[in-house]
């Protein structure tokens, strides 16, 4: 009783002032589970409606706790649907129960078509008993009650009832309910105007097709504080009209999980999509792509802003495709998309094991996938922005198992596949790990890190047909970041290919650049924006030891700067690395760094910013003999080479010095001692 009185306070207080309340249950309506309220509800509402029309005030229809069982039932102007705390609106399991709107020409438990000042509130559930009522269906399809082709054994999505189905409506409020198993889509909002969807939570798992919410053609649409769980995407927009606009769109401080696509444009795109804000996203276990914004039936996509995403557990970090299945109205368009403060990661396993309707296994074979922004020669992606993203992948490529090589005539034997259904996966084995960029336009990489969890025997990013590309403090990774530098596993020393491209500009930590170009191709192999040094992982802080020297950050190698790890190794293989690439500086920038012997290579310097040391160790069994002394550098071969006509060896430069522990123990070894380091 106490909780009876308490819900009819919190109801008298929301309501607006000179609203009805009308209670279902004065409609005959009873909450016991059992009995079909289809039309004491409809009753309800349409006495309210009556009495908005009247008054022009907005009115409440109340369900009070219980559970109502109900088929199809359509809201009106003026008219909110308040299902109270300990409230549950039940579908029905049974499949006649339920109307398919002539206008709509879907199913759903709750319809609104062309009403306006509409709501469904309160702390209640919806709960469609999808499976329940989808399994019923496909009983009454054999029988031959039902007309369905029963593709894939399961009933046209338009034939199964969405919890939600609202067309051509305008302000409408959604807020605070739980909807759940729907057996299609959850809540659909097709042509609407003004629609506000907060504080909802969503429990879409019941059957194939439950998505969290769909937005189609709509305009001004808010969707905020949400917790959603679907078998398929949870946020989705489409298109589903030529003349059709879906804009000035915002979702922000969401949470979702998917067996499909976590943020998800399409699949069908007719019309127009513009001006859309993301802010503050968590996704969770996403089969697909975390993000999807694709373009594949004539559709201008422009102005998408993603700004605050967090994906764990995620098949695919993003999928940018624009291609052309079905002509359009107008000129198509994918352009101005910004991407920024994103981290993605990657899983090796399947994501969604264990949902009810988890994904298909993709066709194989096929490596991890990387992200990919895929336009065609006729359908160019244009002016993207990524900024402030940490992609992270499991790596562990096997080439024996599939394989997709780098060169002009591999990456050429890549089809378009224009008609294909876009998925991140549509191509199997693609040639990066990190980022594959196809017929694009302008494409910027700003502090973006890729890391890869194992080897992986593709370079982190490939570039085909790009023209206008820059990287600017962006860098891929073995990780953990600081243990090693990613090197390639061979064939491709190369952490970038450009083929067929035009006006690269790879600036601040960026990547060793391998230039191509196919048969016939006009774009220049080699382009002018091309910085002085193919590979910058280290930022130069200080006087460099020679000008223009490519630069090696000694913690990308493993070494750490806690003055107690010993890093005779890591400072090794990174002097080792560096001799193999041709010669450049390793950098140490500030900390301790304890070390035994070293031995340096011909055309391999090293710098020690300000601020840095490199500690001599004090075990004396951390130090190799030179000449018969303990020694902490050594010059291999007097470290001489020829630079110019001169002899020159290799230096020890910078802000920072060397601090020694043994009194026995040389700093350096070579025919020519060095002693160019201050502090030293």
């Amino acid at each position: 009783m106490r909780r009876i009185i308490l819900f009819l306070a919190l109801v008298a207080a929301w309501r607006p002032c000179g609203a009805q309340r009308l209670f279902v249950t004065d409609f005959g309506a009873k909450g016991d589970g059992i009995t079909l309220c289809t039309r004491s509800l409809q009753a309800a509402i349409d006495s309210a409606h009556t009495a908005y029309v009247g008054s022009g005030v907005q009115q409440s229809v109340i369900l009070p706790p219980g559970q109502y069982v109900s088929g199809t039932i359509y809201l009106k102007s003026g008219v909110t649907l308040t299902i109270g705390e300990g409230a549950t609106l039940l579908g029905s399991t049974n499949p006649f129960d339920y109307v398919k709107d002539p206008v709509c020409r879907w199913t759903a438990l709750i319809f609104a078509v062309r009403q306006h000042d509409i709501g469904i509130t309160g702390k209640g559930t919806i709960d469609g008993r999808g499976w329940e009522v989808a399994n019923n269906l496909v009983q009454y399809i054999h029988l031959g009650l039902v007309d369905d082709p029963l593709k894939y054994d399961r009933p046209n999505e338009t034939n199964r009832p969405e919890n939600i189905h609202f067309r051509e409506c305008e302000n409408v409020t959604i807020s605070r309910i739980t909807l759940r198993n729907p057996a299609s889509w959850n809540q659909q909002y097709d042509q609407c105007r003004h629609v506000v969807i907060e504080d909802q939570t969503v429990d879409s798992k019941s059957y194939w097709n439950n998505d969290g919410v769909d937005i189609v053609d709509c305009s001004d649409v808010v969707i905020r504080n949400c917790t959603m769980d679907a078998a398929d995407d949870v946020f989705c927009f489409k298109s589903h009209s030529v003349d059709g606009v879906c804009e000035n769109v915002t979702v922000e401080n969401c949470y979702g999980r998917s067996s499909a696509n976590g943020i998800k444009f399409g699949t069908m795109t007719r019309g127009k999509f513009r001006h859309f804000r993301f802010r503050n996203i968590v996704l969770r276990d996403t089969y697909r792509s975390a993000i999807t914004i694709a373009s594949v039936d004539g559709a201008t996509v422009e102005d998408i802003e993603i700004d605050g995403l967090r994906a764990t557990h995620t098949g695919n970090p993003l999928f940018l495709r624009f291609a052309e299945r079905r002509e359009g109205k107008g000129t198509p368009c994918l352009k101005d998309v910004v991407i920024r403060n994103v981290e993605v990661e990657v899983p090796l396993d399947k994501p969604d094991a264990g949902y009810s309707y988890e994904g298909p296994v993709e066709d194989l074979p096929r490596n991890v996938s990387p992200s990919s922004i895929v336009g065609t020669p006729g359908h160019r992606i244009q002016n993207v922005l990524l900024e402030n993203i940490v992609f992270s992948y499991p790596g562990h490529a096997d080439s024996a198992y599939a394989y997709r090589g780098c060169s002009p005539e591999e990456l050429a034997a890549i089809p378009e596949w224009e008609r294909r259904y876009p998925e991140f996966s549509m191509w199997k084995e693609l040639p990066a790990w990190g980022l594959y960029i196809r017929h694009a336009d302008n494409i910027t990489l700003r502090n973006v890190t890729l890391r890869l969890e194992g080897e992986d025997y593709r370079p982190a990013i490939v570039a085909d047909d790009v023209n206008g590309l820059t990287i600017v403090g962006a860098y891929p990774c073995v990780r953990p970041c600081e243990a090693r530098a990613y090197t390639g596993a061979s064939p491709y020393n190369s952490q970038l290919i450009a083929n067929d491209c035009g006006k690269v500009k790879v600036d601040s930590k960026a990547i060793k650049v391998k230039r191509q170009r196919s048969k016939g191709s006009t774009k220049p192999a080699v382009d002018a924006s091309q910085t002085s040094s193919d590979i910058i992982l280290a930022q130069d802080n200080s006087t460099p030891c020679s000008e223009g020297a490519t630069l090696y950050k000694a913690s990308l190698f493993g070494c750490k700067s806690n003055g107690t790890t010993l890093n005779t190794a890591s400072i090794q293989r990174a002097i080792d690395h560096i001799a193999s690439q041709g010669g450049g500086t390793l950098v140490f920038e500030v900390g301790r760094y304890l070390t035994g012997s070293i031995h340096l290579r011909q055309g391999v310097n090293i710098q020690l910013n300000e601020g840095a040391i490199l500690v001599a160790s004090p075990n004396i069994h951390d130090y190799d003999n030179a000449d018969g002394k303990p020694t902490l550098i050594i010059m291999e071969n007097g470290g001489l080479r020829m630079e110019n006509g001169d002899i020159v060896a290799p230096r020890i430069c910078g802000l920072g010095f060397i601090q020694p522990t043994l009194e026995n123990v040389r700093l350096f070894s070579s025919s020519i001692e060095q002693s160019v380091m201050p502090n030293n």
